[in-house]
């Protein structure tokens, strides 16, 4: 992505994270920020994460002077990302329309909650919001409601959002044009969990796979945790079974109309071992079992792997602790 210019207009997490992701990948951002600096900057550690490798530029965007000098920066960028609520750029005079006076090429990528038409449009949101409106929080929950406390609206959109971009450009290469790109965040959240949503359209409800599965669990051991990844493999049922010593006839299907009985007798056989010796039994019988580790500790999660997660960034003279992108560049 060499010779591509972004500018940002956005703040906290998915559009900084969509050009954060482009940066990464060879293109030049320019971030925008309001002259009182974005607010995110608050987060200290978290905004060098998503904004490091970017160039700033302070503007009041409600001056003429200063939206002259955005004017300037707009008129040979190839995108644009913003991720105000929708009709402010309008009302700014920066929106889509009037930078496709000055740059025709320009791609041009508007992030927000519910998207550019949507009834919902003027309303602030954020990723917890649009997680219960989706009915994603009563899946996590196993039925109830509860926060994963993950970012999946916010994290789906950016990505979506980058992956948009580079697909614009690309055709861009063919046409000469630029493009409009409205993503929406509770759009993308929904569109990231299709084993779900298809489910529970078809009238599926919650899959029992995930939501009553003995062999899909997080289980106590004697010093800590584990988790036991047994989605429909009907092999892998067998070999847990046989490798913890249980000699009972029950298919994986049929445990899940016994899964609290199973539930409890699998984790009373578990708690009694030490995490060490249950990952060293289901491991020997090749069943997706693995320790539950914490990020408080990440070199123990490297040495497990063999491989670096964890790399260090530089941003405004510190040096940050950030997880290390996945595209091996």
């Amino acid at each position: 992505m060499l010779n591509i210019k972004v500018i940002e207009l956005a703040s906290f997490y998915p559009g900084p994270f969509c050009t954060r992701v482009l940066q990464l990948l060879g293109a030049e951002v320019i971030k925008i920020e309001p002259p009182s600096g974005d607010p995110a900057r608050a987060l200290s550690e978290i905004f060098a994460v998503f904004n490091a490798g970017k160039k700033f530029l302070k503007l009041d965007l409600k001056d003429e002077k200063d939206r002259g000098r955005f004017f300037s920066l707009a008129k040979d960028a190839d995108v644009i990302v913003e991720g105000y609520r929708p009709g402010v750029v309008k009302k700014l005079g920066i929106d889509y329309e009037s930078i496709l006076k000055i740059n025709p090429k320009v791609i041009y990528c508007s992030i927000s909650a519910f998207g550019q038409k949507s009834r919902l449009s003027q309303y602030p949101a954020h990723d917890l919001n649009i997680l219960g409106l989706l009915g994603i929080l009563e899946i996590s929950g196993k039925g109830e409601l509860a926060d994963p406390n993950l970012q999946i609206a916010d994290f789906s959109s950016a990505v979506f959002a980058a992956i948009a971009i580079l697909s614009a450009l690309i055709e861009r290469e063919k046409t000469g044009k630029g493009k409009f790109i409205d993503i929406s965040m509770l759009k993308s959240a929904f569109f990231s969990i299709p084993i779900h949503t298809t489910s529970i359209l078809n009238g599926f409800g919650i899959l029992p796979v995930f939501a009553r599965n003995p062999a899909y669990e997080i289980y106590r051991t004697s010093d800590g945790f584990i988790t036991l990844g047994i989605v429909s493999e009907e092999h892998f049922w067998e070999r847990f079974c046989k490798a913890l010593g249980f000699d009972f006839k029950i298919t994986l299907l049929e445990s899940f109309e016994k899964y609290q009985e199973l539930k409890k007798l699998i984790g009373s056989k578990l708690e009694k071992m030490s995490t060490i010796e249950a990952i060293k039994i289901l491991r020997a019988a090749d069943v997706p079992a693995f320790e539950v580790l914490s990020l408080k500790d990440p070199e123990k999660i490297e040495e497990l792997l063999g491989d670096r997660i964890i790399e260090e960034i530089e941003f405004e003279g510190k040096r940050i602790k950030a997880a290390k992108n996945p595209f091996g560049i």
